[in-house]
């Protein structure tokens, strides 16, 4: 990820199913922040359209899926 990106459409970790998320670099980390909490349930599918990737491989870096943030090293958040 190579720069700050508000609106962009984010396929889950290997998951068919995308969400809606602001994403800012800080510090080398990428901090992805959803327009609410991602689930299972409220994923819209199939990820047609994403526009990045996000990973947990290699470190799972800080997750909060139940208020929708997530902070990884840089390289886990793939522009498509």
């Amino acid at each position: 990820m190579s720069k700050a990106r508000m609106g962009a459409i984010v396929q889950y970790s290997g998951q068919d199913g995308v969400f809606v998320a602001d994403i800012f670099e800080v510090a080398g980390a990428n901090v992805v922040r959803a327009n609410g909490p991602v689930t299972g349930f409220n994923l819209t599918r199939p990820a047609k359209h994403a526009t990045h990737h996000l990973t947990d491989m290699p470190v799972g870096g800080f997750w909060r899926p139940d208020v929708g943030v997530f902070v990884v090293p840089k390289n886990q958040v793939k522009e498509l």
